[in-house]
């Protein structure tokens, strides 16, 4: 009898839910200073059977399962989230949808989407940790000549903007440093992560979200060259200036973002999706356009920070380049239809980048951390202006922290998608499998790559959000959670599950209820988004009574 319980519980995620709620109430108790983050990693079974089918809940025991996911959904929400200073949502189906695009991920197996998918949550999630996880040195005198003289020479840069940190660098020991419009530091501790993840402008919002790219932008080409040209040339900001270096330019040069050989200065195609519409590419345009009288260069309009926005979003011409990896499987619009309360942007960059970074230090060219942080603060701070916003990079890459063996050359092995070639019946069937067939013919002339040449091209660019894209999964599993506790069909369930011991008393469950309806109130759009659930409908209630209509 008890074994069942156990099994019933475990198959609908409580036991897990419930075992870290007590955890970190024990740990609030014991140890009140110390910060708790708490992560809830979605199984893929949940993302496939949760969707609420009719299929799915054709007979009783699956409309029993239903009930009890939507109830431990609504309990997990309510019991980490309330008992931990930020709590974070990560779906390994989403996970591996990241790592190797919906194709490879709708026809894989649930066993290859758990080994896969549990990779590219650790790709993201180490990035993210190593705003607390970098060393942190003091710097010395002989560190800060050599800094000065090599920026290139940095293994990380980390910033930082906020209100409070407006005009301070925390890390003035470094002179390019001096002339950044945001603060620096060698890295946060601890309670400064949780604190720049968690504004202090309403203590409720704690709930964050994660996007991330884990893969190349393009397929690179054999032999180790990347399939993309190169990012932009900043060296050439001073070509044409006759001499003469404005003061702004001048700025950029101490901080490392000016300077150095032009024909080495290109990063890739990341850094030049990350520089649209930045000050440094809208300098260049205007030196662009000085120079043939402005017949050239027309500038974007966009701004900077479109690359932030979801993949998904690129249907109407946009620039996004990141993946959900927190469930978001409800459509939450464009990132800028949104309020934003913290962005934590985090980059490794990947190692043909890195190396060729290191193979023009000494000659004053710009260095990979600056190259990147200074375009990530932009794009953050003036595209979606957060209360705090903080970027780092570091110059490690994803192939010398793994070192492609094992385990991850496994994940980085490149798998052509096989479909049947054979010809079968007539008409649009026969066209359809002529098609399919010539298609793997052209896969099958294209050399596979190695997994260390997949590897050396790919950046880990993790981005933790506080903001109310956050609304869709909360307003969800609020929804199923009122359903599971008021719904007449569910009412003979609920009762013999809190006989049982499987869920708690009533009044419990109401608690929980309303604190995650609460959390749905916090993280709503911006009115006139067209992303609240029900905003239409009150739209037309209210000029039903509007005297001038």
């Amino acid at each position: 009898k008890y074994a069942k319980q156990l099994t019933q519980i475990v198959a609908g995620g409580a036991f897990h839910g419930g075992l870290a709620t007590s955890f970190l109430e024990e740990l609030q108790e014991e140890c009140r200073s110390a910060g708790r983050l708490a992560i809830l990693v979605d199984p893929t079974f949940v993302a496939n059977n949760s969707n609420g089918s009719t299929a799915f809940n054709k007979n009783e025991a699956n409309r029993v399962d239903t009930f009890r996911r939507s109830v431990n959904a609504g309990l997990a929400l309510h019991g980490l989230s309330s008992n931990s200073d930020a709590f974070l949502p990560v779906s390994i189906d989403g996970a591996h949808r990241a790592l190797y695009g919906d194709d490879r991920s709708a026809s894989a197996s649930q066993n290859r989407k758990l080994f896969e998918g549990s990779a590219a949550v650790a790709f993201a999630l180490e990035s993210s940790s190593l705003f607390y996880r970098l060393r942190r040195d003091k710097p010395s005198a002989s560190n800060n000549n050599h800094h000065a003289n090599n920026p290139s020479g940095r293994r990380s840069r980390l910033g930082i903007q906020s209100g409070f940190y407006q005009g301070y660098s925390g890390n003035s020991g470094y002179e390019d440093d001096a002339n950044d419009p945001f603060a620096t530091a060698s890295s946060l501790t601890y309670h400064e992560f949780l604190a720049c993840a968690r504004p202090s402008s309403d203590s409720r919002r704690s709930i964050l979200e994660m996007d991330a790219l884990i893969r190349p932008l393009s397929r690179p080409s054999p032999g180790g060259v990347g399939a993309g040209g190169g990012g932009v040339d900043i060296a050439s900001l001073l070509a044409g200036s006759g001499g003469a270096m404005s003061q702004q330019l001048m700025q950029l040069s101490l901080a490392g973002l000016i300077g150095g050989n032009s024909s080495q200065d290109h990063f890739g195609e990341l850094h030049e999706r990350m520089m649209r519409g930045t000050t440094i590419e809208e300098m260049r345009l205007e030196q662009d356009r000085r120079r043939t009288r402005g017949r050239s260069s027309s500038s974007r309009n966009k701004g900077p920070g479109e690359w932030m926005e979801d993949s998904s979003t690129n249907v109407a011409g946009g620039g996004g380049i990141l993946s959900s990896l927190s469930g978001n499987d409800i459509a939450f619009g464009r990132r800028t239809d949104h309020h934003h309360f913290a962005l934590l942007t985090s980059l490794r960059p990947s190692a043909t980048e890195s190396r060729r970074s290191n193979s023009v230090q000494g000659s004053g060219s710009t260095g990979v951390a600056s190259a990147y942080l200074r375009p990530m603060m932009e794009s953050m701070g003036m595209k979606y202006r957060p209360e705090v916003s903080s970027g780092l990079v570091v110059r490690d890459s994803v192939a010398q922290l793994t070192g492609v063996c094992s385990y991850w050359g496994s994940v980085f092995a490149e798998r052509r998608l096989q479909s049947s070639t054979t010809a079968s019946g007539t008409g649009e069937a026969a066209v359809a499998s002529e098609g399919k067939s010539t298609e793997n013919q052209q896969q099958s002339e294209t050399p596979t790559l190695s997994p260390t040449e997949i590897a050396n091209h790919t950046p880990i660019l993790s981005i933790l959000g506080n903001s109310t894209r956050s609304y869709p999964r909360l307003n969800s599993i609020s929804t199923g959670f009122v359903d599971a506790l008021h719904s007449r069909s569910n009412k003979g369930y609920f009762s013999g599950d809190v006989m049982s011991g499987l869920i708690p008393e009533q009044d419990d469950c109401e608690e929980a209820l309303e604190y995650c309806r609460e959390l749905v109130d916090v993280y709503e759009p911006p009115l006139g988004s067209g992303l609240v659930v029900g905003e239409d409908a009150n739209d037309e209630i209210d000029a039903y009574f509007d005297e001038d209509a």
